[in-house]
């Protein structure tokens, strides 16, 4: 007959020399008995920890409404890291443009302009009857520069179309996201002297390349929907200067490409600078959209 193993705990007064406690069992009712003692103490545990004030110094815990708060500063917190991060990396763009025209002896090209990037909604808080008194005062201010002292600067400034062969869509000819009509493989201009500060593919804008160049006294455009790019950020180009060429598929259509131009941050209706003036003259081809072919 196989014997069972069983140990024995006793706890004695040496003193005395007398057992107080004596215990004999198997290993398995030791196993048991250490087990249900766990559960005992973790119920026992969870019982004191959830209906008495320990459990709100705890790490981690919150009361539902404090992790909603908690949640939406967070959501808050990582729309203003973004905003911040996107406005560093122009600004360190334009100083990169600036340090690199001052060390090759050449000076550095206009003003360093920004283009406005939309705020996440979750990241703007309720505005105050001061603030929407100073809103409206900037936005006085803004119609002001757009009308009169962006013209004004202008004026210094040679501007020219993208192509001679180039016409605007009637439909934009008031929009600040102006579309401009060309054939298919044409070249593309730089409307004005400048530096190149980048050239993007956009997966938005009908797809294509971009150009964004910074010009001199604050004014800066970027073209959309290219095709082949002649030139690499850095560059220094000149108005009249090819950049890229219109992409090349179907004969039978023409390339609508788009141009949109800022100064100081303000956006401007491109073809106030670079449509014709004199509509008596007509100094460029209509070109027939269905066919590609320039007529005079």
């Amino acid at each position: 007959m196989k014997t069972r193993k069983r140990y024995t705990i006793i706890i004695e007064d040496e003193s005395r020399l007398e057992k107080i406690v004596r215990i004999s069992a198997s290993p398995g009712k030791y196993i048991l008995a250490a087990t249900v003692t766990g559960i005992c103490l973790m119920g026992v545990g969870a019982i004191f920890v959830g209906f008495s004030p320990v459990k709100n110094i705890l790490p981690g815990y919150l009361k539902d409404s404090e992790r909603t708060a908690n949640e939406l500063q967070h959501m808050r917190l990582d729309s203003l890291q973004q905003i911040y991060e996107t406005n560093a990396s122009y600004i360190n763009n334009m100083m990169d443009v600036i340090n690199k025209a001052s060390s090759d002896g050449k000076s550095a090209v206009g003003e360093v302009s920004q283009i406005d990037v939309p705020l996440s909604p979750d990241s703007i808080l309720p505005t105050s009857p001061e603030e929407r008194k100073f809103l409206a005062m900037m936005r006085e201010q803004e119609k002001y520069n757009i009308s009169v002292i962006a013209p004004l600067a202008a004026e210094s400034l040679m501007f020219s179309t993208v192509n001679d062969e180039s016409v605007f869509a009637e439909k934009t000819k008031d929009s600040t996201k102006a579309e401009i009509i060309l054939g298919k493989g044409a070249t593309v201009a730089a409307i004005a002297d400048g530096r190149v500060i980048s050239v993007s593919q956009s997966v938005k804008e009908g797809g294509g390349y971009a150009i964004v160049i910074q010009h001199q006294k604050g004014f800066l455009s970027r073209c959309n929907r290219l095709g082949t790019i002649l030139i690499e950020p850095g560059d220094l180009v000149t108005g009249g200067q090819v950049i890229a060429l219109t992409a090349s598929g179907n004969a039978r259509r023409n390339e609508i490409i788009s141009i949109e131009m800022w100064h100081n941050g303000n956006r401007l209706i491109p073809y106030e600078y670079l449509g014709d003036k004199d509509l008596s003259k007509n100094i460029h081809p209509i070109i027939d959209e269905e066919v590609g072919r320039g007529r005079f």
